[in-house]
């Protein structure tokens, strides 16, 4: 799979479906100006005869076809309606996928669950989240839901969440689960996350118009408005149950058509997310187990919760029963999913060991009502003070004594970028099989991450040590000094490419932290970084890398980078980038000019433009600057930046660790995900 193209077909089908979604909304006021003709002449009508009985009396209330005034106040009522009803709900979901999970009951799981499912859960999405270099996701279970199903779910990757079932979790072998996992996995890397939260806004802003008809004809139904006052009232009434029969007529025919829009977008993803995890697991049994279960339990991949509907796109199977067939369906058939990447499947399903009839038995007779949901973590609340310096002083010059290198192939890791294989999968297991069982769960508590990240950052050199130590009382506390203290042993003999992926482990107990103790963690974090009057490749990534996830979390996200479509604008930063990078691995004017012009000769369109920059230029502040503009850049822009950054590393075919976290680094700031970079 390749991330930018992956990047480019979701923005392709998001152009697309604002097409689509304009074109409905256009039919939605052609036939509400039709409707409101139609009651509009019918009222003029009735009071004109009421007043006039003469013979010579001159009908002029004769039906006008064409009448500006009624269709500027009707397509004004229709955008306003729409817009405002879809802003609403986008507003409900921008928050990331927790908000969607919890539309649906989802509970978050417990960092220290001793339940082995929820245990067993955790571990295949952090082995995914290392694997492919993304941000570990908030995990979710739907405990009072026993069929098997599952999504992801978030605006991007940062506050993305993988959500469960509760007949998911229980039914599933390893193997099945990880293909789940894995075919989730493909929708946050392929950017088919943000779209789905478009289409449930736009769904939803199209039903409304429905449901504001129902409203009225359910007031009309339950006496709301009294028919006395005479004949006036009386017309008054039809007028009214005129408008409301229109308005829900108008809404469930336009919300048909948004149905059509969210399922025909919604199932060719399906596929390709399939394809992408059999590529990703290499494992094929294990993606159609899942569906073999699906079909053969009764239950199947039906939800029950009243939300399901509205996010049945973002399912790993068809969550709700699609009425007219399967043009509501927003999944393929499973036996289409199955063939695909079996074809030589014989058509058998899973027999269960128990059959249960579920049209003559209840869930809760079954034994299959769900348990009562478990209280969920704290939610993120932000921090209220601004974000600290990422750097004033720049990286040292000199080469680090005796440095890891490692054989490098730049075609291979650009390639990687957003791809997941069975080599990674492989590599992100044997990194955490390295991490020791004490660090494993300090990753798991915002009490004990906050220390471990300290303790990252903790220099060798005794003085330094004391000195950062000393800050951490000051700034974080006496209990986190001492937290800190104790977890550096097992730190110690920590190899350097696992520290990055440890760090990754903690980020879903960091995005937990309440505004103070947010603001006091940065605020050490920020001391800790600079206490030794320079700033290194590892400490840079992390603050880096830190402060973009915490960020998603505050009350108010992050401003929009400016947007770039084009190199020229940018070429100063992309100069930047690449002499960090030359300078991070070189320090012998020779090596440096080369490892840079093996970047530059990547981007042929700016090369002219770009030139090694001096030390002071291409500093980790100025760095920083760089990857803030950058952020912007369109996916073929990025895509070039990071070839060509890959370019400068391999210009000497191996990559150090100081190389290594620079280019995570960089990846990061311009959410493309990179996995370790190791042989």
């Amino acid at each position: 799979m390749d991330f930018f193209e992956a990047q480019a077909r979701a923005k392709s089908r998001t152009n697309r479906l604002v097409v689509l979604f304009v074109l409905a909304v256009l039919g939605t006021i052609g036939a509400s100006y039709i409707a409101a003709v139609l009651i509009v002449g019918q009222s003029r009508d009735r009071s004109h005869r009421s007043a006039y009985y003469d013979t010579d009396y001159v009908d002029r209330t004769a039906l006008v076809y064409w009448d500006p005034t009624i269709f500027t106040a009707v397509a004004a009522a229709t955008v306003a309606i729409v817009g405002l009803a879809s802003l609403y709900k986008w507003s409900q979901m921008r928050h990331g996928g927790s908000a969607v999970a919890e539309l649906v009951g989802g509970r978050r799981v417990d960092q220290h669950t001793t339940n082995l499912h929820e245990r067993r859960l955790l571990n295949v999405v952090e082995e995914m989240a290392i694997a492919s270099g993304t941000p570990v996701p908030a995990v979710y279970v739907l405990d009072q839901e026993p069929g098997l199903n599952a999504f992801a779910a978030g605006l991007t990757t940062s506050d993305a969440v993988v959500a469960v079932t509760r007949g998911t979790l229980e039914k599933l072998t390893r193997d099945e689960l990880q293909g789940v996992v894995a075919h989730e996995f493909s929708h946050i890397l392929n950017g088919d996350m943000r779209l789905n939260v478009k289409l449930t806004a736009i769904v939803f802003g199209i039903l409304v118009i429905g449901l504001l008809g129902r409203g009225i004809l359910e007031g009309l139904g339950r006496g709301r408005v009294r028919s006395s006052g005479g004949s006036k009232k009386g017309g008054g009434l039809a007028v009214i149950l005129a408008i409301g029969v229109a308005l829900l007529i108008i809404g469930y025919v336009g919300y048909f058509f948004g149905r059509l829009i969210q399922s025909a977008v919604s199932r060719q993803r399906e596929f390709l997310a399939d394809a992408s995890a059999v590529q990703f697991t290499r494992n094929p049994g294990g993606i159609t187990g899942a569906l073999k279960k699906i079909g053969g339990y009764a239950l199947g991949s039906t939800l029950t919760d009243k939300h399901a509907s509205e996010i049945g796109h973002f399912f790993f199977a068809q969550g709700f029963r699609s009425f007219f067939g399967g043009l509501w369906a927003t999944h393929p058939p499973l036996d289409e999913r199955i063939r695909a990447i079996d074809p030589r499947w014989d058509g058998k399903l899973f027999e269960p060991p128990e059959v249960i009839d579920v049209a003559r038995e209840s869930f809760a007779s079954a034994g299959l009502a769900g348990r009562a949901a478990a209280p969920s973590s704290a939610g993120f609340q932000p921090a209220s003070s601004s974000a600290p310096r990422i750097t004033r002083e720049i990286v040292r010059e000199g080469e680090p004594a005796a440095p890891t290198r490692v054989p490098f192939t730049p075609s291979t890791v650009t390639a990687s970028i957003g791809a997941l294989t069975e080599d990674h999968f492989r590599q992100a297991r044997a990194l955490l099989d390295t991490v020791p069982p004490g660090l494993r769960h300090a990753t798991r508590s915002p009490a004990t991450a906050i220390p471990l990240v300290y303790g990252l950052l903790i220099g060798d050199v005794p003085a330094n040590r004391e000195r950062q130590l000393a800050l951490i009382a000051q700034h974080s506390g006496a209990a986190d000094r001492t937290s800190t203290q104790t977890l550096l042993p097992l730190l110690a003999d920590l190899a350097d490419a696992v520290k990055l992926p440890l760090f990754q482990l903690c980020l879903p107990a960091l995005r937990t932290l309440d505004p103070a103790t947010l603001d006091r963690f940065v605020t050490t974090l920020d001391e800790l970084v600079h206490s030794d009057a320079e700033v290194s490749a590892f400490e840079f990534a992390l603050q880096k890398m830190l402060l973009r996830q915490l960020s998603l979390a505050r009350a108010e996200r992050p401003r929009a980078p400016t947007p770039f479509n084009s190199f020229q604008p940018l070429a100063d930063d992309i100069a930047v980038v690449l002499s960090a990078l030359a300078r991070a691995g070189a320090t012998e004017p020779a090596r440096l000019s080369l490892a840079f012009a093996a970047g530059v000769g990547q981007l042929p369109l700016i090369a002219a433009r770009l030139a090694l920059a001096s030390p002071d230029a291409c500093s980790l502040e100025k760095l920083d600057t760089a990857l803030d503009r950058l952020a912007g850049a369109t996916p073929p822009i990025k895509q070039r930046v990071l070839a060509a950054a890959a370019q400068v590393i391999g210009a000497d075919q191996v990559v150090t660790p100081r190389e290594a976290d620079l280019f995570r680094a960089i990846a990061a700031a311009i959410d493309c995900p990179v996995p370790v970079l190791a042989a």
